[in-house]
């Protein structure tokens, strides 16, 4: 296993996490019910806003502040759509959202008081809530919703942005538009019932809305908001190092809160908080033992560790999925255009040995189809994971024509050091190990940049004949990522070539009624499952080292990040 290029500051010993910067991290990923829920899938009617209710008691702020070691900081930009996935760590904390959801994970308004989908799938509609404001005390308006939107989803911000489902979006979206004082519409060429989902805070990745700014895209202003990003959300950033630290203290006027019209109050008790880059695990727990810091992503294997000087293990439910990409698999010269052979890779995966002997049974379950976990719209049990079979998938191979590996030539497989799931490269030449042993293929497992990495393979081409083994956000609604994965013939990241597939995708995005969407997601998982474009391997349960401080702590589940922090009670 080869070690490329990974980013960050690392320190060999607790001194250097000492001589870090303080940080501050937080993130509002909501709780709490508000009146008149939108159940999941009914957006063919506009949802209600909150029933104003008495202003509780002020709340009790611990004046303290609460320190967060993440595992790595991505490329540190804060706009998503040229963002990662590392960004879950520290732009949620700025950023707001247009909706949220309640516990039972069933969207609700946030920054947005309603919105809507037309009879035809088409045409989406949002409110925007009055009287808000951003950090700097800026008003948000629809204006703002509408740049945001065009910048993330617009048809010109295909060429801009590097995330696939922006990507997807873009190439579905016909126009946007500021249609009233307080609403806008986004119009898409074929249904998509997909876009609550997108741009709440409950889905997996952070479509926040920003501040309208001079030019649509324009590479200087992007670099100039990430020095100073003005958002909405839970938290201000006050000061960042790049690659070490960020700090943030709480935004007092955050708009979950009574006074807005809210039942309930998810503005965050603790004054502060530091965010620390610690990419070591033995850092981070060696940090937690000395009460140095909070909360740290880590693994089974330091339990003792952390509980033996009063910490505890805290589990994110379903907050990552770990899967297997086919990369350029509709291409004949690539061995593994072949079903047969994509199959029989999944047969030849031991997932008791992921679960028993590299993560641990708490942390790894091998159930779900890759973004589909057991939470999500549609899953029902049939869509686990092939069983581990080596005869069945040697037979397989060699009706390929790749007995024993034979002819098959060197496999590469690419990944990284995880922000949050431990032992991912691990993972991957585990993986490496079985198909070597079971099939007879030549693997070599290469580490790199998460960022780069994925960029490579939103461009035409890009790592095509290798596989990306990856971790990635689970989700409760998967239709953003069915359409960036498989629903799209025109965009790097494409998983196959094949126009009935399309058709069944665009079949399912456009189911409206959400008591037929569970079951037309279902159909077309199955579908998706037997082709094996991606080897759904499992999911995780993310761990989370807590220290002594922190009295009270609630994560939501489907959170790859620490999420509901006004749950969180200091000592």
């Amino acid at each position: 296993m080869r070690l490329l290029g990974q980013a960050g500051v690392k320190y060999s010993s607790l001194l250097g996490l000492a001589l870090l910067l303080p940080l501050a991290l937080a993130v509002a990923c909501g709780a709490a019910a508000t009146a008149t829920p939108a159940k999941p899938g009914a957006t063919l009617a506009p949802v209600a806003v909150p029933a104003t209710v008495a202003a509780p008691q002020a709340p009790v702020i611990n004046p303290g502040k609460l320190t967060v070691l993440a595992g790595g900081f991505g490329n540190e930009r804060f706009n998503f759509s040229i963002g990662s996935g590392a960004g879950n760590s520290y732009a949620r904390f700025v950023h707001g959202f247009l909706l949220t959801a309640n516990e039972k994970m069933e969207l609700i308004p946030g920054i947005a008081s309603a919105w809507n989908l037309s009879p035809d799938g088409k045409i989406w509609t949002f409110t925007v809530r009055d009287g808000l404001t951003f950090h700097n005390g800026q008003p948000i308006t629809a204006a703002d919703v509408a740049y945001t939107w065009l910048y993330d989803f617009g048809p010109e911000s295909m060429t801009h942005s590097t995330m696939s489902k922006s990507q997807s979006a873009a190439k579905n979206t016909e126009k946007i538009e500021q249609t009233g004082p307080m609403t806008v519409t986004l119009t898409n060429k074929s249904p998509d019932t997909g876009l609550a989902e997108l741009v709440s805070e409950a889905g997996a990745d952070w479509y926040g809305v920003l501040p309208k700014r001079a030019k649509l895209f324009d590479e200087d202003l992007d670099r100039a908001y990430d020095t100073n990003p003005v958002g909405a959300g839970i938290m201000k950033l006050t000061r960042h190092v790049p690659q070490a630290s960020m700090e943030f203290e709480r935004f007092n006027e955050y708009y979950f809160q009574a006074k807005n019209g809210f039942p309930s109050d998810r503005r965050v008790n603790f004054k502060s908080l530091d965010l620390r880059n610690i990419p070591e695990e033995a850092t981070r727990v060696a940090a937690l033992r000395a009460k140095e810091a909070d909360i740290a992503p880590v693994s089974l294997a330091t339990r003792k560790q952390i509980e033996g000087t009063g910490g505890r293990l805290v589990f994110g439910s379903e907050g990552f999925y770990i899967a297997s990409e086919f990369r350029g698999a509709w291409n004949p010269d690539v061995p593994f255009s072949k079903k047969k052979v994509r199959q029989a890779m999944a047969y030849a995966l031991d997932l008791k040995v992921f679960q028993n002997q590299l993560f641990g049974a708490e942390v790894f379950v091998p159930k779900g189809w890759v973004y589909v976990t057991p939470s999500s719209f549609g899953y029902s049990p049939d869509l686990d994971p092939f069983p581990y079979d080596p005869v069945k998938a040697r037979q397989l191979m060699a009706e390929a024509g790749y007995p024993g590996g034979k002819g098959f030539g060197q496999l590469k497989i690419n990944t990284w050091v995880s922000t949050a799931v431990p032992n991912l490269p691990e993972s991957a030449q585990l993986a490496a190990d079985m198909w070597k042993k079971e099939l007879g293929l030549d693997v070599v497992v290469v580490v790199g940049d998460q960022s780069n990495i994925q960029k490579i393979r939103n461009t035409e081409g890009g790592i095509r004949g290798e596989i990306r083994w990856h971790d990635n956000e689970a989700r409760r609604d998967p239709a953003s990522i069915i359409r960036s994965s498989h629903g799209s013939p025109t965009i790097g990241a494409r998983a196959h070539e094949d126009p009935a597939l399309y058709k069944q995708v665009d079949e399912a995005l456009g189911t409206l009624d959400p008591l037929k969407k569970p079951e037309a997601f279902n159909k077309l998982y199955k579908v998706l499952r037997e082709e094996q474009y991606y080897i759904g391997v499992g999911y995780v349960n993310v761990p989370w080292g807590v220290g002594s401080r922190v009295a009270q702590w609630t994560p939501n589940p489907l959170a790859s990040f620490p999420s509901a922090m006004h749950t969180i009670v200091l000592k």
